[in-house]
């Protein structure tokens, strides 16, 4: 517990000094992804080098014909296109997380993506989990039932292996890594499947089969790009290759182009190395709310008071009439500090552990201060811990002495 405290407040202290991709964390969790956490770009299309999408974990739509970001081209949606247990009371049909899923529909020849930039320069032999999940309608498909969508990234294939003029420069754009889930399994309409794109169809293999977007694989391994390799083959050929950094596009598209009326949902996105598994959980909405109010040790000794409320959805805490805030006071420290705005709350699920980070401005002692606030749940078994840290210096983490910090 101490070891998981000292971890906490290091993570907030990095959130204050604005190093947000270090502080981001934590691996080994889940992350809800909902319209309002796309990276804004401003009025859509927008090109690939806006800041906002090279953030951390930010997700978007992307046109790959147009080659620029535009969150038109899909949607959050509840359940999927078809059967959806959340309306009709059945079995059929159930999203593998939550209740809802990212959807894209073909229209106008389109080739969009649900994509991110989030992976740059992590080596391919350093991931050990690449999976994600999609339903196929029988309804929403008016060509082949085989279709269904395909991961793709771009590849660096290391230094000297694909030079010009098969591929750019050295660190340029090296065509892509594709993933198509018929050449790695059965495509089933009207069911959620998910696609290991690592193993394939047999557990700890590393079998999945992969094509080249270019004209030619490179060598030492040279065959025509769209001949099938497996990962392992990816592997021993290309040894010190990765998604590429920068243009570090990675994303599932729907579309080759495909016909219009083609519509497919995805969901349950999940990226892993040895240092644990990151899984994103797409829905239209978040609903997780947090509420906290005890006692902790105050930090030059004698008792300091916590407490923090952050709403859900509306439904979810109908009559619940309190804003969301966080306050805290340490006598001992003279510490006395009210938020005064909430500037962005976000919520994680840690193996067994659920945490909310509120960041925001308030007042301590009058004075206006910055603030970041972590709150960790640990369940029934192990106290909450409350880590705080204010712009003026102050900072406290510790579990609760009594009291409770509930998320759900």
């Amino acid at each position: 517990m101490k070891r998981f405290a000292l971890l906490v407040v290091a993570i907030a202290l990095c959130a204050v000094a604005g190093l947000a991709r270090a502080a981001s964390g934590p691996y080994n969790a889940t992350i809800v992804v909902t319209p309002n956490d796309l990276a804004r770009c401003g009025p859509p299309p927008a090109a690939p080098s806006c800041g906002a999408a090279h953030s951390d974990r930010k997700w978007f739509f992307y046109d790959d014909v147009k080659d620029l970001i535009d969150n038109t081209m899909g949607s959050f949606v509840i359940c999927q296109y078809g059967a959806c247990p959340y309306y009709d009371g059945g079995t059929v049909g159930k999203p593998p997380l939550g209740v809802g899923s990212a959807q894209i529909s073909t229209v106008l020849n389109r080739r969009p993506n649900l994509a991110t930039y989030q992976f740059g320069g992590i080596k391919l032999a350093s991931i050990t989990t690449l999976r994600y999940s999609t339903y196929n309608p029988l309804a929403g498909n008016k060509t082949d039932p085989t279709r269904s969508g395909y991961l793709h990234f771009n590849v660096d294939f290391g230094p000297g292996v694909c030079t010009f003029p098969l591929c750019a420069s050295a660190g340029g754009y090296q065509h892509r890594l594709v993933f198509v889930p018929r050449q790695n399994g059965t495509v089933i309409q009207d069911s959620w499947q998910e696609w290991d794109a690592i193993d394939g169809l047999v557990p700890s293999s590393q079998a999945s089969m992969w094509t080249f977007s270019g004209p030619n694989w490179p060598a030492p391994c040279a065959a025509l790009g769209p001949t099938p390799k497996f990962w392992f083959q990816i592997l021993a050929c290309y040894p010190n290759s990765r998604i590429l950094p920068g243009d570090s596009f990675l994303g599932i598209r729907v579309g080759e182009p495909y016909p219009d009326g083609y519509t497919e949902n995805i969901d349950a996105f999940k990226f892993g190395t040895a240092a644990g598994t990151i899984t994103f959980d797409f829905e239209p909405y978040g609903c997780s709310s947090a509420h906290g109010d005890g006692e902790m040790n105050g930090k030059h000794g004698g008792d300091a008071h916590v407490h923090f409320n952050k709403n859900g959805c509306a439904g979810k805490d109908d009559g619940v009439d309190e804003p969301d805030n966080v306050q805290h006071s340490d006598p001992g420290s003279g510490t006395d500090f009210k938020s005064t705005a909430i500037t962005s709350a976000a919520f994680a699920v840690d193996e067994g552990r659920q945490t909310v980070t509120m960041v925001g401005t308030g007042v301590n002692n009058g004075l206006p201060v910055g603030f970041t606030m972590i709150a960790v749940d640990n369940g029934d078994l192990v106290p909450g811990v409350f880590t705080l840290v204010l712009t003026d210096g102050y900072s406290i983490t510790g579990s609760l002495t009594n009291g409770a910090i509930v998320i759900q």
